[in-house]
């Protein structure tokens, strides 16, 4: 793939699935579940929270606006998509983000965004 001045760096693994899409579907549905994964502000005002690190459920819902019972079932599908990490400290449970990529994703989508409307 040929670079231009404004294309991003990639290592080896995504440049062999930008050369070979049709054979690298797993990579690709993975991404598309973590583009799902970003496409409600719900989850996505709950993983800022956790881009600044761990937190209770409590801590979620006292910074998002969000009730428990929501809070609780995104994090279930967070978990599952292996975005969000959790430690149980005696009956307290703290969750982060597993991969500080999703953070950067989210940051850059963000600047994107309140760049765009400056312009």
């Amino acid at each position: 793939m040929a670079a231009s001045s404004d294309s991003v760096p990639v290592n080896a693994d995504v440049e062999a699935l930008l050369r070979d899409p049709e054979g690298n579907l797993e990579a690709i549905s993975e991404t598309a579940d973590l583009f799902k994964a970003l496409a409600t502000p719900s989850r996505l005002k709950m993983l800022l929270v956790l881009a600044h690190g761990e937190a209770t459920v409590t801590h979620i819902v006292d910074s998002t606006g969000l009730s428990q019972p929501l809070v609780s079932q995104h994090l279930k599908f967070l978990r599952g998509l292996h975005l969000v990490g959790v430690n149980r400290v005696g009956r307290e449970a703290y969750y982060s983000l597993k991969d500080a990529h999703v953070a950067h994703i989210i940051l850059d989508a963000i600047a994107h965004t309140v760049e765009g409307h400056e312009h």
